[in-house]
């Protein structure tokens, strides 16, 4: 395996444990900004939104851009925003640096991805493309719970120059460690957005914002549902902590199993473990809460890390077959698509807990992978049909 997908892995690392740990520190945040809790969550808001909307739109304005030279201006950006957040003394600095993170984060990840299969052999993509992500699993697993507890030991600023001070290390890296690589051909406006109208391209998108919004309407609010299996705050940390590890192993074998069997075999068997794992929870937590219940919650999410995240791996290798010239562009909307089915999530989920109860939220997240399974269906058959000369 190169090495220097690692090197990548490093940056995606500091995205997802900059990303994934300010939920952690949120209260925290609130406290000494002198501003409310949902005023502080509007920063993960601000965050997703910066994100989905501007990684496809930085794809077209970078997408004759040096490989090496977008991999490092992307990551001394996300540095610097990360420090200019830590360093913020009141709300509205703290949003700009939020957003700046974003878009640091919308240029690298994609990039990263696309590199990645362009730096091994065709039968090794997945494997590649795993190890990539992975590194945002990782810090599900680690980074996220190590900043948490730096947030505690010392400030929440000092999460914030961490996070920094990794992405300064991975640009090292990438300016040491990298040959300089040509971008990929670039197709014109035009053809990128006849790509984007392509059937089979939107519902395989379409697929991405149902998984994300399943998840992330149940992982959003997990505490609450953990809560009601009699989980303590103890074991709810030790709970995220399994779901991360599980995570990291998805991932790892999202990618042997795209080498193995291929993607369209892949992504169906990842959502409906998906479908199970969260329609399982919501059965558990209808009735009363028992040391058996919470064991199989942990088993459930257990299932649910490892499908949720190869499913990620399988996706992306799919739709750089899929787009051809437009891999760039595509692949850029994949995380776009990740970030909006979380906004998504977050909100739906919020709604179901307003009006109703926690309990449901795993039907919900149910409904959303078996949405996110007919969206891929209809993106298999369009594919189909295009092969078959229609």
């Amino acid at each position: 395996m190169n090495y220097r997908l690692f090197i990548l892995a490093l940056g995606t690392f500091a995205i997802g444990t900059e990303g994934f740990m300010i939920a952690g520190v949120l209260p925290m945040l609130a406290q000494d900004l002198h501003v409310s809790l949902p005023a502080a969550g509007q920063l993960v808001t601000a965050f997703s939104l910066a994100y989905a909307f501007g990684s496809p739109l930085l794809a077209m304005v970078t997408g004759r851009v040096e490989r090496r030279a977008l991999f490092l201006g992307a990551l001394l950006l996300f540095a610097l925003a990360n420090v200019l957040c830590g360093m913020a003394n009141h709300y509205g600095l703290l949003l700009s640096g939020r957003v700046m993170a974003a878009f640091g984060a919308a240029l690298f990840v994609p990039a990263a991805s696309a590199a990645a299969a362009d730096l091994v052999a065709p039968e090794h993509r997945g494997k590649a493309l795993a190890v990539v992500i992975g590194g945002q699993t990782v810090a599900l697993a680690s980074g996220v719970p190590i900043g948490t507890w730096v947030a505690h030991a010392f400030h929440w600023r000092t999460t914030f120059w961490m996070v920094g001070i990794l992405a300064l290390i991975a640009a090292i890296l990438v300016r040491w460690r990298f040959p300089v690589m040509d971008a990929a051909a670039s197709a014109r406006l035009r053809d990128r957005l006849a790509q984007l109208r392509r059937p089979v391209i939107w519902t395989s998108l379409l697929a991405t914002v149902c998984w994300g919004t399943g998840a992330f309407t149940v992982y959003t609010y997990i505490a609450d549902v953990f809560g009601q299996l009699g989980a303590t705050p103890r074991m709810i940390s030790l709970v995220l902590l399994i779901w991360g590890v599980s995570s990291l192993i998805g991932s790892t074998l999202g990618g042997f199993a795209v080498d193995r069997f291929g993607s369209a075999r892949t992504i169906p068997l990842t959502l409906t473990a998906l479908f199970a794992a969260l329609t399982l929870l919501s059965v558990l937590t209808s009735g009363p809460p028992t040391h058996q219940a919470l064991a199989i919650g942990i088993a459930a999410m257990a299932v649910w890390g490892v499908s949720a995240w190869a499913f990620n791996p399988a996706q992306q290798h799919r739709l750089i077959a899929l787009s051809g010239k437009a891999a760039g562009l595509v692949v850029s909307l994949n995380p776009s698509a990740i970030y909006l089915g979380s906004a998504l999530g977050a909100a739906v989920g919020g709604l179901a807990v307003s009006y109703g109860h926690a309990a449901g939220l795993g039907y919900i997240g149910g409904v959303c992978e078996l949405l996110a399974i007919g969206a891929f269906a209809a993106s298999r058959i369009r594919e189909r049909r295009t092969a078959a000369g229609d």
